[in-house]
């Protein structure tokens, strides 16, 4: 019956759900890797990887220009008769400014390695990395936007594997163990990089095409400050942590993110289902129903958050054990901030649909403006948790902003009095970050946490076909 369903399916459908299997292997090999690596690793070489994760990301927006985001889709539309051009061109602007920025560190790298905490060698293998991941991007981008699902599962599931066998090899060889796993997750990169980075340059038939270099690096370099807004907002707080308490702190604290993170899996999955569904509402001017199915969605998620916070001290102890434990505290917070940024990102749809996305750039950097002041001032006085807590703040922010900012623009463009009830949305927000807090003062009461789980558990239990209801008509795009 399942198999002639699939069979059924468009060739897009089938790659949305190819698309998605790929992104649950990655998170699912990463929860079940965590208590591995934090079993095998002190707190402190824990906190050397995740920091080198962080500053991996600061060099490759420097080193990328992000040409494997937006733009890059938009050369696939632009130049449909030069695809492969695009992309060989693509990762040789990239190659050039790798070089560029690496040559510039070993001439500053005192200075460098004195801000990072990372010696040399490691951000030798970093800027080696660097130099053939953008490959992989633009290689697994081309393949998505032409739908050729199968290459993608492949190499994804290959690579996360591999990936996750070697770390857990070496770290258990080794005596330093946090930079064996940088290093074994470095190799494992470089060498599925280097492969589809002779695979796109062969099939490009060339190195380096000037109209398409100018097109893409006019294009993305107004939007860089929104990049790196947008990575301040998702990541910066482990430096900061690490830099104003400790490697180990940050450490602590990014095993707990990941565990609140991992609500982002539900959340995806609501806003691919969501997203074709909003744009058909937003054709119609059906602001009523839109109104009411995305606040459904936003009282999903936050029973979902409820529920997963009041089982944080039972994740922690499974994903990280005993050394791990106190950063508990850092899931709630964590796991909310989920629910704004699907808000955020639900509103978000409507800005691109009326074309009003000029205001990102700006609430962007206001934002981690924002987030790195909050982060000096209380993690200063409280200690990393207060990072949490200060994302949190401005996640809400963040969300309402956008909000503010879209209902007014609609209002003048459609000529209407209300585009969204923003009452019940209001109370919601007030009632989750409530529990949010009342929810980590009760995580040595077991008996208060078991009640409270089980009340949430018959509310969903009761309101289980309203869910299904929900997603049948999100599936509806005519509904």
């Amino acid at each position: 019956m399942l198999v002639e369903k699939y069979k059924k399916m468009s060739i897009e459908l089938k790659a949305t759900l190819w698309f998605t299997f790929c992104l649950a292997v990655q998170k699912g090999v990463a929860v079940i890797t965590t208590p591995v690596f934090t079993r095998l690793m002190s707190t402190e070489q824990y906190g050397q990887y995740s920091v080198f994760n962080s500053w991996l990301q600061i060099f490759s927006i420097i080193t990328t220009l992000k040409l494997t985001g937006a733009v890059f889709n938009k050369g696939m539309s632009k130049y449909k008769n030069g695809r492969d051009a695009y992309t060989s061109t693509m990762q040789t602007v990239t190659l050039i400014i790798t070089a560029i920025v690496t040559g510039i560190y070993l001439i500053f790298r005192k200075y460098v390695n004195d801000l990072t905490e990372l010696p040399t060698f490691i951000m030798l293998a970093m800027f080696l990395e660097l130099m053939v991941d953008p490959a992989v991007n633009f290689w697994t981008l081309r393949k998505r936007y032409e739908y050729q699902y199968k290459v993608v599962v492949i190499r994804t599931v290959s690579y996360v594997v591999i990936n996750a066998v070697m770390g857990i090899i070496v770290v258990m060889m080794s005596e330093e163990k946090g930079y064996a796993r940088i290093l074994s997750s470095v190799v494992v990169s470089f060498v599925f990089g280097l492969m589809l980075f002779v695979a796109n340059l062969s099939n490009g038939k060339t190195v380096l095409k000037k109209e398409y270099a100018v097109f893409a690096i006019t294009f993305n370099l107004p939007l860089l400050l929104h990049y790196f807004s947008q990575y301040v907002l998702d990541q910066f707080d482990r430096i900061m942590i690490q830099k104003m308490d400790s490697v180990s702190a940050a450490g602590k604290y990014s095993v707990a993110y990941s565990a609140g993170a991992l609500l982002m899996i539900i959340i995806q999955g609501i806003n691919s289902s969501l997203v074709p569904w909003q744009y058909k509402k937003l054709e119609e001017k059906n602001f009523k129903k839109l109104d009411d199915v995305l606040f459904q969605t936003y009282v999903i998620i936050l029973g979902t958050v409820m529920l997963f916070s009041a089982f944080a001290p039972e994740v922690m102890k499974l994903l990280a054990g005993p050394k791990y434990y106190q950063a508990v505290y850092v899931v709630p917070p964590v796991a909310l901030g989920m629910l704004f940024l699907h808000m955020y990102t639900a509103v978000a749809n409507v800005e691109f649909f009326y074309g009003l996305n000029k205001f990102t750039m700006y609430i962007s950097m206001a934002g981690a403006g924002l987030n790195v002041v909050l982060n000096y001032v209380f993690i200063k006085r409280f200690g990393y948790v207060a990072a949490a807590y200060t994302t949190l703040f401005c996640y809400i922010i963040f969300a309402f902003s956008h909000y503010v900012y879209v209902t007014r623009n609609v209002k003048k463009i459609e000529k209407i009095d209300k585009m969204m009830d923003s009452k019940r949305i209001v109370l919601l927000s007030a009632i989750s970050v409530v529990y949010c807090v009342g929810i980590s003062l009760i995580y040595d009461n077991t008996i208060a946490r078991l009640a409270i789980i089980t009340v949430i558990s018959i509310v969903i239990i009761i309101k289980r076909k309203a869910v299904m209801g929900l997603f049948s008509t999100m599936k509806k795009r005519n509904d």
